[in-house]
């Protein structure tokens, strides 16, 4: 029931389509061209330029207290080790002075200075064990 190939006309040119209309959308309208507004005033311009002076002035007398601050602790720093190498030296001093003065020849020279003898006879007393305890 279908017609054979031979039969059906094909156009040379293809069909055009029906495409929908285009119509220009609708642009909003365009803003009037700014006024000038004068600008409301908030303050005088001299309170800002002195309070940035003000601002500036802390800022910098901040800054030159902080640097002098820094150079005294260095100062007290280098006072510090001044005085901790020389502690040490003292310290080292007074050990070599003891070790001197408590050598074992040095008490037998101070003993016999003084008429210190040393004993003929030594006696060693063994005491017995007192295992009671406080009564």
């Amino acid at each position: 029931m279908s017609a054979p190939a031979h039969k059906l006309a094909v156009p040379a040119f293809p069909i055009p389509r029906a495409r929908p209309s285009r119509t220009p959308a609708a642009r909003p309208p365009r803003p009037s061209p700014p006024q000038r507004h004068r600008r409301a005033r908030r303050g005088s311009p001299l309170a800002f330029w002195i309070l940035v002076a003000v601002v500036a002035g802390v800022l910098i007398i901040g800054i030159a207290s902080l640097s002098a601050l820094l150079v005294q602790s260095s100062f007290q720093g280098d006072d510090l080790r001044t005085q901790l190498s020389s502690l040490q030296r003292q310290h080292e001093v007074l050990r070599e002075q003891v070790a001197a003065e408590s050598s074992p020849q040095r008490i037998m020279e101070w003993a016999r200075l003084r008429g210190m003898q040393m004993p003929e006879r030594v006696v060693i007393l063994h005491l017995p064990a007192h295992d009671e305890g406080p009564a």
